[in-house]
């Protein structure tokens, strides 16, 4: 497990990186590749990982974590990379915080209940649905988990919860 000074070295190190080298992927790499490497990336230090340690182990990893999701927000939207592409031409590491400022668009169509194909997870969806409608972004995350282990062939709950991830990183910032 990293130390607190591991991390606060690297986040020092960071400042001198572009999001593809701390993604450690190429500036060719795909959707698919950026969503790989970001989990990757989470695994190491997203902040829940530490929850039992030290507040400064923990405060540590989510400075970390930030900067990923940073990389992430960028990387895996087509024009914001096309944005920060030309920026980094010009020598910039890092996009304006205006344009991340935006959060995530919400999930357009059907209920997370319709989405699900069987009861026991049309059950969790329906709680997902109810928890997202009161703000409570954690514990529909834990629903809508809930509703994936009893269907993981379902694209589309899987779709939903990686946006739910992306909102839960955006409100850890």
């Amino acid at each position: 497990m990293p130390s607190v000074d591991e991390f606060s070295s690297w986040v020092e190190v960071a400042k001198s990186k572009s999001y593809y080298e701390i993604l450690r992927i190429n500036r060719r790499a795909t959707a698919a590749d950026v969503k790989a490497a970001f989990h990757a990336f989470a695994l190491v230090c997203h902040p829940d990982q530490f929850a039992g340690e030290a507040p400064d182990i923990a405060q540590a990893a989510a400075e970390a974590f930030k900067r990923g999701v940073e990389a992430y927000r960028v990387l895996s939207d087509a024009a914001l990379r096309k944005r920060y592409d030309r920026a980094l031409a010009r020598g910039k590491l890092r996009i304006d915080d205006k344009a991340l400022s935006d959060p995530p668009p919400q999930p357009k169509g059907k209920p997370l209940e319709e989405v699900a194909g069987t009861q026991r997870g049309a059950a969790h969806a329906r709680k997902a649905d109810r928890l997202l409608s009161a703000g409570k972004l954690a514990a529909a995350h834990a629903e809508l988990t809930a509703a994936i282990e009893q269907e993981p062939s379902n694209k589309e709950l899987r779709e939903r919860l990686e946006l739910l991830d992306q909102a839960l990183a955006l409100e850890a910032l």
